[in-house]
């Protein structure tokens, strides 16, 4: 696990002067965090490449950056590849000699004997990486299929700058920081800020499955290396390690089998470490679910989780309940108010993109909490409820698709939204009356953006009226749901159904944008690796073939990995309905955080950016404080953008 940046001219092929080889330290000190034990740099005619590492395989060698076997190819990564030793068996069958024992190695070593969508093909596992061959002066990026791990790009001037953080390529100085009006509004409307785009201008994020091209002319050309298909057909099917069920046997049981097996062999091919491993473990279905099958096949297992004390907010005990069961060494601790400011302070010092999603804040605790601890991988359960239909907004899309189109319904829902909106509101976490408000909103709208809307903060509309009139006129035609409706629209090509191109739309987009950023840089900013069993990408695409009922069944989501693993976990984790790892924010924001509210965007603040109408960020503060609604989201992604665009990484910072 590490981090990587660097920079490309190819139409200038001088070697590095002074002043790049000094951005070039200043880029890889800026990703620090993510690579502490050590660091290691390459250039040559016109490509500068730098990595951080965190040494987890291998720990004595594998230094970055690795050299292919002719000497020509030069490699920085970042993740890991877990079936490293099966792709080096073939590359050692076919004459290639190792000098270490980790997975960077073989990514020079496979290119020189496949070519990269060979290579690519080939890997199981989360990276990012960058790979210069000298012999044809081209440089190759490459993501993973799901984008677990992060790769920025940009270009300015000829010069291609690239690297894990946003932050890594603000030190050179071709990269310029201007906020991007479309990128904006879709933050606004999403809480992130959705690949392939960048808040700033001239920079976007490499796509999940794709890797970019840039020839020695400096043009480029970015490539998909990776579909998933939805498909009940057999014959395709490339792991023959994990069996499908024999045709025509699509029954519950055999399912529920098959998914097991594949869920186990995603844990056993993520265990591979030498240093302590442990799992992060919520109490619902999915981190119970791992942890589960990992106490089966780690001795002594290391459990961690953090208790809220809002007890609406609170699932402590779930999470010892499982830990009991299964047997795991279990750490908890209680994030409060009081713990805000230190999670809020960090949480500035590294996200150089504005994010929204206020569980970052929790989870930068508890990862903190675990390599406190003394472990430095965890396993996680990320991607269930995409993979297998868990959150209700599924089952509300069902209800809205029914609905849509019935005479006189638009209108009743109309009245029924503005009925609701007169009611006091609560602020716990996910009541009945926010419930009704959030589906009342989004219900008219196409499948897209009904997801967009139900989990996102503002509306389209009220984007519209917070966004300054010049700042509106500059947003693009497709903000903010350009990307959105191409990703549902993509899945439906790929043979999915209703309910499969919502699932894809969240893997591809909340899942890739939002949680898995918010992992990543949480745990990253703590020298800590995650990692993800439910995205191992045979379990994915056989997720793609199981049948859509055996996800969604009734009312029930994930019904058929609940069936599956409910022997392994103790009574009631399988039936209790999803919480989400939430915190308290509309509470919070009317008590021991008011003062930080008004001082941040009240005032004229927000207005002064250039970019907010201060009336309308007034209309949105008075009302949430006055409790006449509940405005946590819009405020908390509204407070986010605030603190990144005064900080060190927005536009008038340093860092």
């Amino acid at each position: 696990m590490c981090g990587l940046t660097g920079f490309f001219r190819p139409r200038e092929r001088a070697p590095l002067t002074h002043d790049e080889r000094a951005a070039l330290r200043a880029m890889n000190a800026a990703i620090t965090h993510r690579g502490p034990d050590e660091d290691g740099f390459f250039d040559g005619p016109g490509i500068g490449l730098a990595a951080r590492r965190l040494s987890i395989i291998d720990v004595a060698a594998s230094h970055q950056p690795q050299v292919g076997p002719s000497g020509r190819t030069v490699c920085v990564f970042n993740g890991e590849i877990y079936n490293f030793r099966a792709v080096r068996d073939e590359l050692i069958g076919l004459g290639h000699t190792f000098t270490t024992d980790g997975d960077t190695e073989v990514l020079p070593h496979g290119y020189e004997a496949w070519g990269m969508e060979g290579l690519l093909g080939r890997l199981n596992g989360m990276f990012a990486f960058a790979l210069y061959d000298g012999r044809s002066h081209e440089l190759f990026l490459a993501r993973d299929r799901f984008g677990i791990k992060p790769l920025y790009v940009g270009e300015f001037g000829g010069t291609w700058v690239f690297g894990s953080e946003l932050k890594s390529l603000l030190p050179h100085p071709a990269v310029r920081r201007e906020v991007d009006a479309g990128s904006l509004a879709r933050y606004l409307v999403l809480e992130y800020v959705p690949s392939p785009r960048s808040i700033y201008r001239g920079i976007h994020k490499l796509e999940p499955a794709h890797y970019l091209r840039v020839g020695p002319d400096g043009s480029s050309s970015s490539h998909r290396w990776w579909t998933l298909r939805y498909t009940r057909d057999r014959d395709d099917w490339h792991h023959p390690e994990i069996p499908l069920p024999k045709r025509g046997d699509d029954t519950y049981t055999d399912w529920s089998h098959r998914l097991l097996f594949a869920l186990r062999e995603a844990v056993r091919a993520r265990l591979v470490s030498e240093v302590p491993i442990g799992a992060l473990l919520s109490g619902g279905v999915d981190s119970s679910a791992i942890s589960a099958l990992m106490s089966e096949l780690v001795p002594d297992l290391r459990t961690f989780s953090i208790a809220f004390d809002e007890q609406s907010f609170d699932e402590s005990s779930w999470s010892q309940s499982v830990a009991r069961h299964i047997g795991s060494r279990h750490t908890s601790r209680v994030f409060g108010a009081a713990d805000f400011t230190d999670a809020l302070n960090a949480v500035r010092g590294f996200l150089d993109e504005p994010f929204g999603d206020a569980s970052i804040l929790p989870t930068w605790f508890l990862s903190r909490m675990v390599k406190e601890e003394g472990v430095t991988v965890v396993l996680t359960g990320d991607g269930a409820d995409e993979l297998f239909a868990g959150y209700p907004t599924y089952l509300a899309q069902s209800m809205a698709q029914r609905v849509q189109g019935v005479r006189g319904v638009g209108r009743l829902m109309r009245g029924g939204a503005r009925l609701l909106d007169r009611l006091p509101s609560s602020y716990e976490n996910v009541t009945p009356d926010y419930m009704a408000r959030r589906f009342l909103a989004g219900a008219s709208l196409s499948p897209a953006r009904r997801q967009a809307s139900w989990l996102g903060a503002f509306l389209e509309p009220e984007m519209a009226r917070v966004l300054h009139p010049d700042v509106l006129a500059a947003v693009d035609e497709a903000a903010p749901f350009g990307e959105l409706e191409a990703h549902h629209a993509y899945a439906g090509e790929q043979g999915g159904d209703f309910l499969e191109r919502l699932t894809w739309l969240d893997l591809r987009t909340y899942m890739g944008d939002d949680i898995l950023v918010k992992v990543d840089r949480a745990s990253m900013a703590n020298s800590l690796e995650a990692r993800t069993p439910f995205l191992d990408h045979r379990l994915v695409e056989l997720s793609a073939r199981i049948p859509p009922y055996l996800k969604l069944n009734g009312r029930q989501g994930k019904y058929i990995l609940k069936r599956a693993i409910r022997p392994r976990l103790p009574s009631g984790v399988v039936e209790r309905s999803k919480k989400g790892f939430g915190m308290p924010v509309a509470r919070w924001l009317h008590g021991p955080w008011r003062d930080l509210l008004l001082d941040t965007l009240s005032g004229g603040r927000a207005g002064a950016t250039g970019l907010f109408v201060q009336a309308e960020v007034d209309r949105l503060v008075d009302e949430h404080l006055s409790g006449r609604r509940d405005r946590r989201k819009p405020l908390w992604t509204l407070l986010m953008f605030l603190w990144w665009h005064e900080g060190a990484f927005g536009p008038g910072g340093r860092g």
